[in-house]
């Protein structure tokens, strides 16, 4: 078979379905058969001599036939069709009925929604959860995805999907449609899309150090922001003091390190340079260096 009859083929499948014709024949008194369902759409083909048998209809749906040995009807309404023959009805009980069913749909039409709670650009699946279809089959799945009241979306499989531009709360709907093309109920819920969350703003600036005064071996300073501190004393590669505050705090107590007090006697004057580092609790550092004087009392 070539791709364009096997196309041809699926989509006749999933139209709609073609109206069936019931055959009743009579003759000897009677109908047969004389009890019959159809659905809405379909016909029944009465098959015998009318003029023996005139068919009359109950409520008058239809009018009387009696010439001819056939004779088509078609229901386009459910309901209950009564018939008899105009001769024979009382006398030999020749009577039948045509029952009319009507189109019906699933018990429970619903959809889910994943993720329940979207985003703004998240792609939303809308899945049919419903019941299937009673007396056929679903074929197609209407959807009003951007809730304004028409079905705009029509698919051949029970789901959907879509992305949203912006946030608000909207109205979603759904409808099934079967293999008769008749739709179901209409199922729908509403669905609040919301702004993606904002990424907290990282603090890439480093505390600033100013006003940095060393007398004897007590450094104090100003900070641009709550930060803690190391500073180092050195003359050339010589580590000379060293100390350290906690964050908030703009005081540092050098310490003299086994070198440092041989180089840093009493009462005498030794330039060294004074690397002073803050660092906030972002972890950014930054680290000045003054020349300075240093004298031990």
């Amino acid at each position: 078979m070539s791709c364009a009859l096997a196309l041809a083929a699926v989509l006749v499948a999933a139209g709609p379905a073609a109206a069936a014709d019931q055959p009743i024949a009579f003759a000897n008194y009677a109908y047969s058969p004389a009890d019959v369902t159809v659905g809405v759409n379909d016909s029944a083909t009465f098959s015998g001599t009318f003029a023996d048998h005139p068919l009359v209809w109950d409520d008058g749906q239809f009018a009387t036939t009696n010439s001819g040995s056939s004779k088509q009807f078609t229901f386009l309404a459910p309901g209950t069709y009564a018939y008899h023959c105009q001769f024979h009805a009382t006398s030999r009980g020749m009577k039948g009925v045509v029952r009319v069913a009507g189109d019906q749909h699933p018990a429970r039409v619903s959809f889910g929604v994943a993720p329940a709670a979207p985003t703004v650009g998240q792609t939303v699946t809308f899945t049919y959860t419903g019941d299937p279809d009673p007396d056929g089959s679903l074929v197609r799945w209407e959807w009003d995805l951007d809730g304004d009241g028409s079905f705009e979306t029509t698919t051949t499989a029970p789901t959907a999907s879509r992305a949203y531009t912006a946030p608000g709360t909207l109205t979603v709907r759904m409808r099934a449609i079967d293999n008769g093309n008749e739709a179901s109920a209409t199922a729908e819920q509403p669905l609040t899309i919301t702004a993606p969350a904002m990424a907290e703003s990282l603090d890439r600036t480093a505390p600033r150090a100013s006003r940095l005064t060393l007398k004897g071996l007590t450094l104090t300073f100003r900070t641009s922001e709550r930060a803690s501190g190391t500073a180092t004393l050195r003359r050339g590669k010589t580590t000379l003091a060293k100390g350290s505050a906690t964050a908030g705090k703009t005081i540092i107590r050098l310490h003299l390190t086994k070198a440092g007090k041989r180089v840093v006697k009493r009462g005498h004057r030794v330039k060294a340079t004074l690397t002073l580092t803050l660092r906030d609790a972002s972890g950014n550092a930054r680290a000045v260096k003054r020349t300075l004087t240093v004298r031990r009392r």
